[in-house]
């Protein structure tokens, strides 16, 4: 998925490909001011995330439709440039099986939800579990402080899986030809990023690929 500073690329998932997400991290290498925000893409395509309603509060998983409504900078490449908020994705070819256990995952957290901490039970924290589910991460949890950029980082050093780094304005668009389920974890979505940085690949098989930091 090569690409150029200012080139406008399709991001391709599909059945055996998922992503990992960092808001306002701006390159593979650069944390996040304040933290920033973790989200993920199944393999449809679909953004998923995990929101409080404060720093202790109950605890939501977004789909599309709250995205758009509730962070339109998420997935929507005007609001995202209005808001210079670039996304940093590490896509994982993690395979099939790998990829379902991860949509699994994320299903199951939708479906019972555990409240929400800013600290020890945020959005990385629940992105992680997804992670762990799919092999993405050799443990339960995050290496330190459960922050976005922590499991970012972790992702790199345990991924047994080749991977890609992108960073820019991230669109999430609605592929109406291939969807007929009103379940928007379900649904084909089309990715599409404005990229801000040279990709970057790494993992199993990818030699000169970099994990530093």
């Amino acid at each position: 998925m090569a690409g150029q500073v200012g080139q406008s690329l399709k991001i391709a998932l599909g059945e055996d490909k998922v992503a990992y997400v960092v808001r306002y991290k701006p390159s593979h290498t650069k944390a996040p001011p304040d933290e920033g925000h973790s989200d993920c893409l199944l393999q449809t395509g679909a953004p998923v995330g995990y929101f409080g309603t404060g720093a202790v509060g109950d605890g939501v998983v977004f789909t599309y439709s709250r995205f758009l409504s509730n962070r339109p900078q998420y997935v929507n490449y005007d609001d995202a440039k209005s808001k210079s908020c670039v996304s940093t994705i590490l896509v994982s070819s993690c395979g099939k099986t790998a990829a379902k256990a991860f949509r699994d995952a994320w299903i199951a957290m939708r479906a019972k939800t555990d409240g929400f901490t800013i600290v020890g039970n945020n959005c990385s924290t629940h992105a992680s579990r997804a992670c762990r589910a799919a092999g993405l991460i050799r443990a339960d949890g995050i290496d330190g402080l459960d922050t976005p950029d922590n499991l970012y980082k972790q992702i790199v050093k345990d991924s047994v899986f080749p991977w890609e780094s992108l960073s820019g304005y991230l669109v999430i668009v609605p592929d109406a030809t291939r969807s007929s389920t009103s379940d928007e974890m379900m649904k084909d979505f089309g990715a599409y990023m404005e990229l801000t940085t040279s990709p970057v690949s790494g993992g199993a098989g990818k030699a000169g690929g970099s994990s530093s930091y």
